[in-house]
């Protein structure tokens, strides 16, 4: 009798627990070298795999954002600083221009000054209570051209029909000045208060004097 045979009835005649104990035994004795030397290795390089996989898709994402990023750049329309300055520049010129057509004339030194002793001599029924000539306000300027902008303010009392008539009269000797304000309050009838104020245009910033 061979001795595998002998093992075999040997192991035929172990009880039935015994017989499946051993088997138990002998499968791990076969598979836990297995697993060490082969399916664990597979195993950790499975795991290795899948960290790299999870660096390279953090890197990818990185990359898409950072494209993202510089197509936003390229977006941008890089004129439009440009453009909103030269619309500036228009609006200016625009509000140039506009105080200009307000006046047929711009008014010279001695036209300013004749226009002061106008106020100052030309109604004998109003009664003046002050009169400013205000500091001249640059408005304009382009290369070595300037227009300024002189600011004279009056009041005076008297009648509605003596202010009107005195209104009419500046506006006929000196139909080129801009008329900026006129507010008439009544304050003891027939008598009220008026104030006016004028803006004359020139090229010059000398103060208007009589």
């Amino acid at each position: 009798m061979s001795r595998w045979q002998q093992f075999e009835d040997n192991f035929g005649a172990l009880p039935a627990r015994q017989r499946v104990m051993i088997a138990v035994a002998a499968v791990l004795i076969i598979v836990l070298p297995m697993f060490s030397y082969v399916i664990m290795p597979d195993l950790e390089n499975a795991s290795a795999l899948n960290t790299e996989n999870q660096r390279l898709t953090q890197q990818i994402e990185q990359v898409n954002a950072s494209v993202e990023e510089l197509k936003a750049e390229f977006d941008k329309d890089i004129n439009e600083p440009l453009r909103q300055e030269i619309k500036q520049l228009r609006v200016s010129a625009n509000d140039a221009q506009q105080s200009i057509e307000r006046s047929e004339a711009l008014q010279e030194v001695a036209q300013r000054k004749a226009f002061l002793n106008t106020v100052l001599n030309t109604s004998k029924s109003l009664k003046m209570q002050t009169l400013t000539a205000k500091e001249p306000r640059k408005v304009f300027e382009t290369g070595s051209i300037a227009l300024y902008e002189h600011a004279v303010e009056a009041a005076f009392t008297g009648t509605y029909f003596e202010t009107l008539a005195f209104v009419k009269e500046l506006q006929s000797k000196h139909p080129n000045v801009i008329w900026a304000r006129f507010d008439y309050q009544v304050q003891g009838y027939p008598q009220g208060q008026v104030t006016l104020e004028w803006h004359l245009l020139s090229t010059d910033k000398e103060f208007i004097s009589g």
